[in-house]
């Protein structure tokens, strides 16, 4: 009889057998580390572009002081009453004169008096730097506006502060809206009795007979006294 050979169970690659036949414990490969390519670098502006964009930047920071400049201004008309000479009220000057809605014309006055209001406290370092973000304190009241606004910087921590934060920052400051003032209900009316009245209208219809036009006038006082009254015939 031919001896049987034992044979090891096939193994993949280079795997071993320990004396039992276990394959021995290999760790699985490393996997290959992902490549992040870093981010494409921004062409440098030319020296025609970089002379533009100043000329640019220019032209807006003038435009935020002008803007300023011609809220003071409408101030200064309103509270002088310099627009009497042509018009009767302020609201016409700006109106008719300008051309400005209503909105524009306040925003424009009521942004330049926060704007100084806040100017004007030396411990700010970060001072309003657009129309967006004074507007959003107006409705503030004056003696809370400046504690507003180092809530809105709060707010904003490493973040640009824009005029939405500013916003959400003066909601806490902002008077409340009055809700509309509760009616007290009024006494229920005492029932009316109408049952004299009816009698008398019963003795007149009794005297009517024959008169068909009257009968009719008489039955219509009593249901008009019965519906008024809150009751059915």
């Amino acid at each position: 009889m031919e001896k049987s050979i034992l044979r090891s169970p096939k193994t993949d690659g280079d795997e071993r057998l320990s004396p039992r036949g276990i394959p021995y414990y290999k760790p699985p490969k490393p996997e290959k580390a992902l490549e992040v390519s870093p981010p494409p670098l921004k062409p440098p502006l030319s020296p025609s572009q970089q002379t533009e964009l100043e000329r640019l930047e220019a032209v807006i920071k003038g435009g935020w002081k002008t803007f300023l400049e011609v809220g003071e201004a409408l101030a200064q008309v309103r509270d002088e009453d310099l627009y009497k000479g042509k018009y009767d009220s302020f609201e016409e000057y700006w109106r008719i004169e300008l051309g400005y809605s209503r909105s524009y014309a306040y925003n424009l006055i009521g942004s330049a008096e926060v704007n100084e209001q806040l100017s004007s406290i030396e411990d700010f370092k970060d001072k309003p730097l657009n129309e967006s973000q004074l507007r959003e304190l107006i409705s503030v009241p004056e003696g809370k506006r400046a504690e507003a606004w180092k809530t809105a910087i709060k707010l904003a921590r490493d973040q640009p502060l824009t005029a939405r934060i500013v916003h959400k920052a003066a909601l806490k400051f902002k008077p409340k809206k009055a809700g509309k003032p509760k009616t007290k209900k009024s006494a229920s009316a005492k029932p009316v009795n109408i049952k004299p009245a009816l009698k008398l209208i019963d003795e007149a219809a009794g005297l009517a007979k024959g008169n068909v036009l009257l009968l009719d006038r008489l039955k219509a006082l009593r249901v008009m006294l019965q519906e008024w009254a809150g009751k059915t015939a």
